[in-house]
């Protein structure tokens, strides 16, 4: 885990320097000054990696109203149906209002496209039928990003969605920009995207997910962590923000492979 700790901090650090700025504590702190780095989000098109509806929204919510405030197309591909979510057996009703939340917490971020894969709430694989469904949607859009889990995320959902990214991608050609995000389990970001302007757009996306915040008070977790992000921005006015690990789909390939060896 040692040997992955120092490739990840080194892959940050070479990645995000091109195209990312310094700022605020990143400038006096050594640590972060070669790892982390602010980013403004542009009018990229974008897809976005949702294993369960609200990942989107928590993961990345600020940072795609700060997309579509730009212009960009952002489209969201939800991979599991939400069957399962809080309840003892899979459940028809609760998938259906769950897909019911998750457009409308769309609408209110401005994102008007969007997929359901349908895999297995609580039980995510990259099947063969799961990867070309994602094959398709990706050749379809020729996505410049493309958001998802981090793979050292905690939920084995969240951590599914790497591997079936990667083999959506296989042989295709294709070469977007991965942005892992953070749900369950913090990161060590090269990418920060101050979201104060677009705060309000998300905590009312979020609101949008009645059944999931029936079980938890994600408002209060995730705003938490947005606010903790911001210590990154010691003098600039930022009060909250989210964080990412910003990597060339072949580099998060090669650290993905490196993390699943034993």
């Amino acid at each position: 885990m040692r040997s992955l700790s120092k490739l990840l901090l080194t892959a940050f650090s070479r990645t995000a320097r091109p195209y990312l700025k310094t700022y605020g504590l990143l400038q006096t702190v050594k640590v972060f000054n070669r790892s982390a780095l602010v980013w403004e989000p542009g009018a990229e098109s974008v897809l976005v990696l949702a294993p369960h509806m609200d990942d989107e929204v928590i993961g990345c919510g600020g940072t795609l109203a700060k997309h579509i405030a730009r212009g960009a197309s952002v489209t969201v591909a939800f991979l599991t149906d939400g069957a399962a979510g809080g309840v003892a057996e899979p459940n028809s009703s609760l998938a259906a209002s769950r897909k019911r939340e998750a457009r409308l917490a769309l609408s209110t971020l401005g994102i008007s496209h969007c997929h359901f894969l349908d895999g297995p709430d609580g039980h995510l694989m990259p099947t063969p039928l799961l990867t070309e469904k994602l094959r398709a949607i990706l050749l379809g859009g020729q996505f410049d990003l493309v958001y998802l889990p981090f793979f050292l995320e905690e939920h084995p959902d969240h951590r599914a969605a790497s591997p079936l990214l990667l083999g959506a991608v296989r042989d295709t050609g294709l070469a977007p920009q991965c942005l892992g995000y953070e749900v369950w389990t913090p990161l060590f970001p090269n990418c920060l995207v101050n979201i104060d302007a677009t705060l309000e757009a998300k905590r009312t996306a979020l609101m949008q997910y009645r059944s999931q915040l029936a079980e938890s008070d994600y408002v209060h977790t995730q705003f938490g962590l947005n606010a903790y992000r911001s210590a990154a921005f010691i003098g600039e006015c930022c009060r909250h923000a989210e964080a990412f690990c910003s990597l060339p789909l072949a580099r998060y390939r090669e650290l993905y492979e490196a993390y699943r060896r034993p």
